[in-house]
């Protein structure tokens, strides 16, 4: 049987801080900052420098940045006792160490994310091989954001057809932000630290729990930081792609768009949650976006952990999983409950409930 199941997820989200003393953090690093991403920065300005020079300016004369159109979560999930390779080590020891001692070996390691915390000569990819304990081929998914790990399933399921001895693959995203790259993402998303695993295994009798029957991914054209609030710049954009992509992946598989049982979804943008919740025939979550922290590549890996945490799916349920990169791109997956998978959960519930 070649369909991939998420048999383990772990994930870690570090304790929540006020943002005046994330503000306190970032000065004292940027005064040790690398400057070889002088070149980088210029060429990210065009879309972004407005924001920068307004947080910049708020942030040195004093006041809160939201006074200058910088609104977010007064809280934010900030790992300050390890960096982007460590975050990733943390979730990936997590999922190893609780595998039976005869469970099959790691076959292939897949490493997501959009922050850049790495050497090199020293790539996490390479230091998740260790981790995993036996000899794997381990790669690097990145530059999607939010999609990076619809992609890394999709990658997944198709490695289960073409590589027949291929039977295990851990997929690990994480995320660790530090200067001098902003954690505004846009004048309304902040950007949290956090890392999430999936162990994905071939389906046998013996494998349980969410089984992948689909997974996609869509570019989508980038929208300026301006734009991400604009409910006629999102819709006519971004939502139309993604709720395409969801109907075709349900239609694909004979589901009708009101038999889906739960939503997992990311935090960020209101407006393409109200449009997924109207396709879908179901009540606006109404969650309050703005006092949330957009976990990049790991929201939709701790999302699912949340929801997997707090809910008991019955035999068959459908899932599906929907969310945005911010450099243009959506993204979904289907699964079908079969069974409970391992799940662990380490969380500030001040950034997170």
């Amino acid at each position: 049987m070649n369909a991939p199941v998420i048999t383990a997820l772990a994930t870690w989200v570090p304790d929540a801080v006020p943002l005046s003393q994330w503000y306190d953090i970032e000065k004292r690093l940027r005064l040790i900052e690398h400057p070889g991403w002088n070149a980088w920065m210029t060429s990210w300005q065009p879309d972004y420098k407005r924001y920068l020079e307004t947080y910049w300016n708020a942030w040195n004369d004093g006041p809160v940045p939201g006074e200058h159109g910088l609104t977010g979560p007064g809280m934010v999930p900030v790992e300050t006792g390890t960096g982007l390779s460590g975050l990733a080590a943390k979730v990936a020891n997590t999922l190893c160490a609780a595998r039976a001692p005869d469970a099959p070996a790691v076959d292939i390691v897949m490493f997501c994310h959009s922050s850049l915390d790495e050497h090199v000569s020293t790539t996490t990819a390479g230091r998740l091989r260790a981790v995993a304990g036996t000899p794997c081929f381990p790669f690097s998914v990145s530059q999607q954001q939010g999609v990076s790990v619809f992609t890394a399933l999709r990658l997944a399921a198709d490695l289960f057809i073409a590589e027949p001895e291929v039977c295990t693959i851990l997929i690990i995203a994480a995320e660790k932000w530090c200067p001098p790259f902003s954690r505004w993402a846009a004048p309304h998303i902040l950007q949290g630290d956090a890392a999430g695993a999936l162990l994905v295994e071939r389906a046998s009798e013996a494998a349980r729990g969410l089984r992948l029957v689909d997974a996609s991914t869509r570019n989508v054209a980038p929208l300026a930081a301006s734009q991400l609030q604009s409910r006629r710049a999102v819709e006519s954009a971004w939502a139309p792609a993604l709720i395409s992509m969801i109907g075709e992946m349900l239609m694909r598989h004979g589901h009708r768009l009101n038999e889906v049982d739960e939503v997992v979804g990311h935090l960020g943008s209101p407006l393409l949650t109200s449009a997924v919740c109207k396709t879908l025939g179901r009540p606006d979550t109404g969650l309050p976006h703005q006092h949330h922290a957009h976990l990049g590549t790991s929201e939709s890996i701790v999302r699912l952990a949340q929801t997997l945490s707090v809910t008991a799916l019955p035999q068959q349920a459908v899932i599906l999983m929907w969310g945005f990169g911010l450099g243009g791109y959506v993204g979904g997956a289907l699964l079908e409950a079969r069974g409970a998978p391992f799940v662990y959960v380490r969380e500030d519930a001040r950034c997170l409930s």
